[in-house]
C-alpha cells in the first residue's frame, strides 16, 4: 500500500501505520505473508527490545529490534540475524511496534507471553550464534547449499 518514501511520510502525518513486514530477519515472531506490523510514531524514549523500523543510510527500511541504548544511538539486530547495526540514531528511526497481527491474532507487544518470549529468544541468542555457525560449517563440508 505504501512504498518506502511514503511510509516515514504517512507516520508523521498520521501517527500511526499497519504494514507487512519483507524477509526473514524477524523470524519466527514474524512470519512473512501472514504478519502485519502495527508501527506508530515514538511518543517516549525508546527501550531494550523495542522493535523499531528505520532508515539505513544507504535508505533502505529495516524492522529489527534494539538490543542496546547508548546515551546518543541505538544498537540493534534482527530476531533471525546475527549481525549488530550499531550507531543507528533516533532520528533514522520512524516508528516503533506496539503490536502484529499473525493471521487474525492480534498480539500486543504489552501481552506477558511476548515479553516472555522476547527475554529468552535473546537469552539463546549465544546458543543460535553457535548452533547458525555450525550447520553454516556442516552444510560447507558436504557441498549442500541449504536450499537442498
Amino acid at each position: 500500500m505504501h512504498n518506502k518514501t511514503e511510509i516515514g511520510q504517512y507516520l508523521k502525518e498520521h501517527g500511526e501505520i499497519l504494514i507487512a513486514p519483507l524477509g526473514s530477519s524477524m523470524l519466527p515472531l514474524l512470519k512473512g505473508d501472514n504478519c502485519q506490523v502495527i508501527l506508530k510514531v515514538p511518543k517516549e524514549s525508546l527501550r531494550k527490545f523495542d522493535v523499531v523500523l528505520y532508515r539505513s543510510g544507504s535508505g533502505k527500511l529495516i524492522l529489527h529490534r534494539i538490543i542496546k541504548v547508548q546515551p546518543s544511538s541505538y544498537t540493534l539486530c534482527g530476531d533471525n540475524t546475527y549481525t549488530f547495526e550499531t550507531g543507528i540514531m533516533k532520528e533514522q528511526i520512524l516508528g516503533v511496534m506496539t503490536g502484529f497481527y499473525r493471521k487474525s491474532t492480534y498480539i500486543s507487544c504489552n501481552r506477558a507471553g511476548y515479553r516472555f518470549y522476547v527475554r529468552l529468544w535473546w537469552f539463546l541468542y549465544p546458543l543460535r550464534k553457535t548452533a547458525a555457525g555450525i550447520l553454516r560449517m556442516m552444510r560447507g563440508r558436504t557441498g549442500r547449499t541449504g536450499n537442498d
